[in-house]
């Protein structure tokens, strides 16, 4: 009887969730299949829950008016924020994942936890918003997250290693706090709302100062046992190229990566080769985990979309020199740019602790509107 009394509620919410326009109780019933007793009896509950609104619609004709109801999407707040070393990202959400405010913030000095408070308080001061309405957050971090959000491991952000990131915030912040690794949890963005949605198995590729690799398995973050999967970098010795120092990228014909990147789009010879000698480099790696894997697509983030060709072909054709079968999955360019990890932090708070967010068992997290007004630009 829980059971579906739950699930009635979650229809008729999501009902009200996909307008904004107010609905009767005619309406939704003949929109949910449910009887208009039930979709009475579940309207108190969501009334009480503050989730819906009710107001009274003008009519033409004759007698009162029947009353309407809306989803009460400004009742409560999501946060995300992606935490790295030269500063942070932060976007606060309404419950059916609609954009409120954005800030990217930069510091001149190794981030503490103290940026990601003074983040989530900029967004809300610069757009007037009420933070007393928060639910809860999301966190991304570089580095080996445990299960109880403390940072195990980080070669970007070693003054946290072992601070109870999770717990300090959920008191700082008043909510819960949900926090994972940042590649992690935009390969779980892509997945869900971004270049690799409508996939069950995707592998995320991101190269910027350094090559990072994310795994999606069954539409979840593959994390393994230890927490390790996909950090290739744990390896001793392990260089993505021949002049990698430290895990950090070399470039030579220009100062960084996307530099040669939109150089070698544009046609310059000496960025084309260094792209396509950097594709043969790393093809090895990358078909290990292609073989061991076996995703349906592969995104790659790495510079301006408008230059991915320049290096989704190379990589394409390194990788299929390096396998006996012809086979092996689409190379796609990343669709959520430089958002996708804090987009991904949000939407795993939305994941974790849906039921206290919304006060409704089993509510779908709204990854398809969190990902919807992306800007697609990239580092």
């Amino acid at each position: 009887m829980h059971a579906e009394r739950s699930e009635n509620q979650v229809a008729c919410l999501r009902f009200l969730a996909g307008t904004d326009e107010p609905r009767t109780v005619g309406v939704i019933s003949a929109g949910t299949g449910l009887s208009r007793p039930t979709v009475h009896a579940v309207l108190d509950d969501l009334l009480e829950a503050r989730l819906v609104v009710t107001t009274n619609p003008s009519t033409a004709g004759p007698g009162r008016p029947a009353r309407a109801f809306r989803f009460a999407r400004e009742a409560g707040l999501v946060a995300g924020v992606d935490l790295g070393p030269r500063g942070a990202r932060a976007v606060i959400c309404d419950l059916s994942g609609h954009r409120l405010g954005y800030q990217e913030l930069q510091t001149g000095r190794r981030p503490d936890l103290s940026l990601i408070h003074r983040a989530v308080h900029t967004v809300a001061h610069e757009n007037s918003i009420d933070l007393s309405r928060l639910r809860a957050v999301g966190v991304a971090l570089p580095g080996v997250i445990e299960t109880n959000g403390r940072l195990r491991a980080s070669l970007a952000l070693p003054d946290l290693v072992g601070v109870p990131v999770g717990e300090t915030l959920a008191q700082e912040l008043g909510c819960p706090v949900a926090v994972d690794n940042d590649i992690k949890l935009a390969a779980l963005a892509e997945q869900r709302g971004g270049a690799g949605r409508g996939y069950s198995d995707v592998v995320y590729l991101q190269i910027g100062r350094r090559v990072s690799v994310s795994i999606v398995l069954n539409g979840g973050i593959r994390q393994g046992r230890h927490r390790l999967a996909g950090e290739l970098g744990a390896q001793r010795g392990m260089r993505w190229t021949r002049n990698a120092q430290r895990g950090q990228l070399r470039w030579t014909s220009h100062p960084t990566g996307e530099a040669v990147l939109t150089a070698s789009a544009a046609g310059d010879p000496d960025a084309r080769a260094e792209i396509e000698d950097f594709c043969a480099q790393i093809a090895g790696r990358i078909v290990t985990v292609l073989l061991v894997v076996d995703p349906e697509v592969v995104v790659v983030r790495f510079g301006f979309p408008q230059d991915s060709s320049a290096l989704l072909g190379p990589l394409a054709a390194a990788v299929g020199k390096e396998l006996v079968f012809p086979e092996h999955p689409p190379f796609v360019a990343s669709a959520l740019g430089r958002e996708a990890v804090v987009l991904g932090a949000a939407g795993t708070a939305f994941d974790q602790f849906s039921s206290g967010i919304y006060g409704v068992h089993d509510y779908p997290s709204p990854w398809t509107q969190l990902t919807h007004d992306v800007e697609r630009t990239s580092t």
